[in-house]
C-alpha cells in the first residue's frame, strides 16, 4: 500500500535551505529549456466577493520524476485579517502510476522559489558590481528578493518603498540588521533613481515606475504581474531594454510584458531564463544595457523545490504518513 506524505511549513523550512531552492530552481529552468519538462495551461480567476485570485499551475519534470501542481492564490484583504495574502498547497503525483504522493505547504515554497529565481536573474542580468538596490513592495516577497540579491551581488545599500509605510519601515529595519545601509524612500522615484538593481513586487494594475527614472545599466526584476491587467513598469521602458522572460507564453499573456506586446512596443524577447542558464544565449553583455526580467512564476519552480523537500523528508523520516485508500 502506498502512503501519502503531508509536509507542514515548519517541516519544509527544516528540510530545504534558500541555497537548496536556488539550485533546484536553476535545474528546473535548464530542464524546461532542454525540452525535458512540460508546463500545462494556467488557471487564474478572480474570486468575488472576496477580492481574491485563485489559480492552478501544473507541470512535469520528466527526468526528475516529478509531476504535480500548486493550487492557491492571493487575497490582498487577508492583511486586514492578520493572515498571509498568499495561500496555497502543492500536490505531487507518481508520474508512472498517477498515485498521489504528497501534499506540501505552498506558502513557504512560493516565497523561497521566487526569491531563488530573483537571485538567478540578478546573477546573470545585473552588473556584477551592483551595490545599490531598490525594492518596491516591501512585503514578504520584498524581503526574500533582497535575500536573493545579496546571494548574487555585493549589495551594500537598499532603498525600500511600499504604499504601507509600516511595511517599508519593517524591511528597512531588517536590511539594517543585516548590515546594509537602508532607507525608507518617500516615493518609487526616490527609491530607484541611482539604483543599480531594482525589484518590483507589488499587486499593481498600473505602472509605478516611469521610463525616465531608469538610468542606463540598471537591471529590473519585475515580480508583481502574474494576472491579466497587472502592471508595474512603463511599457516605454521595455522598448529600450534587453528583455528576459521566465516563460514567454505566460509573460505575453499574464506577465509584465503583456502590455508592451499588446501596444506593439515589443514583438519578442532576448531570451527565456533557461536559455541563459544553459549558456545558449548571453545575459548582460555591456555595462550600459538596461535589462528587465519578467517573473510570472512557473509551476516547475514550485515542483522542483517540493520534490527536493519530499526527498529530504523521506531520507530523514519526516512528515505525516496517511493511507488514502
Amino acid at each position: 500500500m502506498s502512503l501519502f506524505t503531508i509536509l507542514t511549513r515548519a517541516e519544509i523550512e527544516g528540510l530545504v535551505s534558500f541555497r537548496d531552492a536556488i539550485e533546484a530552481v536553476e535545474q528546473a529552468f535548464q530542464d524546461l529549456a532542454r525540452g525535458e519538462a512540460s508546463l500545462f495551461p494556467v488557471i487564474r480567476e478572480r474570486i468575488d466577493p472576496y477580492g481574491g485570485y485563485f489559480g492552478v499551475k501544473a507541470g512535469y519534470l520528466k527526468t526528475r520524476g516529478c509531476l504535480g501542481y500548486k493550487g492557491g492564490g492571493f487575497w490582498a484583504s487577508n492583511r486586514e485579517k492578520s493572515l498571509a495574502g498568499h495561500q496555497s498547497v502543492i500536490l505531487l503525483y507518481d508520474p508512472e502510476t498517477g498515485i498521489p504522493r504528497a501534499a506540501l505547504d505552498g506558502n513557504y515554497i512560493t516565497v523561497i522559489r521566487t526569491g531563488a529565481v530573483g537571485a538567478l536573474a540578478a546573477r546573470h542580468l545585473a552588473r556584477r558590481n551592483s551595490r545599490i538596490a531598490a525594492v518596491i513592495g516591501a512585503g514578504v516577497q520584498g524581503a526574500i528578493q533582497l535575500d536573493g540579491l545579496r546571494e548574487a551581488l555585493p549589495i551594500e545599500e537598499v532603498r525600500c518603498f511600499d504604499l504601507n509605510p509600516d511595511s517599508s519601515r519593517a524591511l528597512t529595519a531588517r536590511a539594517s540588521a543585516l548590515g546594509l545601509r537602508a532607507v525608507s524612500a518617500m516615493s518609487p522615484r526616490e527609491a530607484v533613481e541611482g539604483a543599480d538593481v531594482v525589484v518590483t513586487a507589488t499587486p499593481s494594475f498600473q505602472h509605478i515606475l516611469e521610463d525616465a527614472w531608469i538610468a542606463r545599466g540598471t537591471h529590473i526584476s519585475a515580480f508583481g504581474a502574474d494576472t491579466r491587467g497587472k502592471q508595474e513598469l512603463d511599457p516605454r521602458l521595455l522598448g529600450r531594454a534587453r528583455l528576459v522572460a521566465d516563460y514567454l507564453p505566460q509573460s505575453r499573456e499574464i506577465g509584465e510584458f503583456q502590455h508592451a506586446f499588446r501596444e506593439g512596443i515589443v514583438d519578442g524577447v532576448h531570451a527565456e531564463l533557461g536559455e541563459i542558464l544553459n549558456g545558449w544565449k548571453p545575459g548582460r553583455e555591456t555595462e550600459d544595457q538596461v535589462t528587465v526580467f519578467d517573473a510570472t512564476g512557473i509551476a516547475l519552480q514550485d515542483l522542483a523545490v517540493a520534490a527536493r523537500a519530499l526527498a529530504a523528508a523521506e531520507a530523514a523520516g519526516v512528515g505525516t504518513k496517511v493511507a488514502l485508500a
